[in-house]
């Protein structure tokens, strides 16, 4: 093995020792906490049961319900963001990049909890779960809208112009050239951002969605086993979101530095290029951050 070959070999198992480290760190507590009598053995006694394991799984299957629908909307949604960013200009694109960047801004809490209210009021509905989607994929709109925006700002301008000087129209070069590129870029952040969207759906639980945290609480309610309950629930989510987390990691480390998106806020924007050596736009409050790895 190489001295070059080393700590990339190192850096591919960086994450993997990581989480094994992690792992061994909660159940060192969790044994510890036994041990000392502060963790009753009887209280973890229901989840030996498959009854409760069942009733669980309701609760998980409206939250994974929930988080597919948002994204299907959010792509959809924020797609047409991106391009419409991308695309206008003057005060049109003042008034989209507004609502993005106010969206963008707002804690997801309180959105969920306007659209609750607001669809309560107006009496749209009051099922709770469609008001959580509706929540989730308005913000989570914006922030893929600002990932789209990005991939389409990173593809070189030369792609474009070639299209446009073959007689393809903007329609068609969106399509054929620049988003199909575009989107093998954004794809990591995509996936990055599916797991904010799963773990974001917890949030449901404030406006009374039956989803798993609800689902949890009815649970320790009964058993009185509320510390217990949330570990559980807990170690659900992450062997949900730690193989997604892995796979945003090998598809961001298949791309080249300089083909690498990341949005990292609202005035915190770094754009790659593909061509090495081009410029990168970087925005003044990006320029006092480390710069992406």
């Amino acid at each position: 093995m190489t001295a070059r070959a080393a700590p990339s070999r190192l850096r591919r198992l960086a994450p993997g020792r990581g989480a094994l480290v992690a792992v061994g760190i909660v159940v060192t507590l969790v044994v510890l906490l036994v041990v000392t009598g502060r963790l009753e053995t009887r209280k973890w006694e229901p989840f030996l049961l498959p009854s409760t394991w069942l009733f669980l799984a309701r609760g998980l299957v409206v939250t994974l319900v929930v988080a597919g629908a948002a994204l299907v909307a959010s792509l959809v949604l924020g797609v047409g963001l991106g391009i419409a960013r991308s695309a206008l200009s003057g005060p049109r694109l003042w008034l989209v990049a507004g609502l993005v960047e106010i969206v963008r801004a707002t804690p997801i809490l309180a959105i969920l909890l306007v659209v609750y209210i607001a669809m309560l009021r107006t009496g749209i509905t009051r099922e709770a779960i469609i008001a959580g989607i509706v929540g989730l994929t308005i913000y989570n709109s914006a922030v893929i809208g600002e990932i789209v925006r990005a991939g389409i700002a990173s593809i070189p301008r030369g792609e474009s112009e070639a299209a446009r000087s073959l007689g393809l129209t903007y329609r068609q070069m969106m399509r054929w050239v620049v988003l199909p590129q575009a989107l093998a870029r954004m794809t990591p952040a995509l996936v990055s951002q599916l797991i904010t969207l799963v773990k974001d759906t917890s949030l449901l639980f404030i406006i009374a969605a039956p989803e798993l945290l609800s689902f949890g609480k009815s649970f320790f309610n009964f058993y009185g086993n509320l510390l217990e309950t949330y570990f559980v629930i807990g170690c659900i989510f992450f062997a949900i979101n730690y193989p997604l987390s892995r796979l945003a990691r090998r598809l961001e480390a298949g791309r080249a530095p300089t083909e690498r998106i990341a949005v990292t806020g609202v005035e915190e924007q770094i754009e790659s290029t593909v061509a090495a050596g081009a410029p990168v736009a970087v925005t003044p409050a990006a320029q006092r951050r480390s710069p992406v790895p």
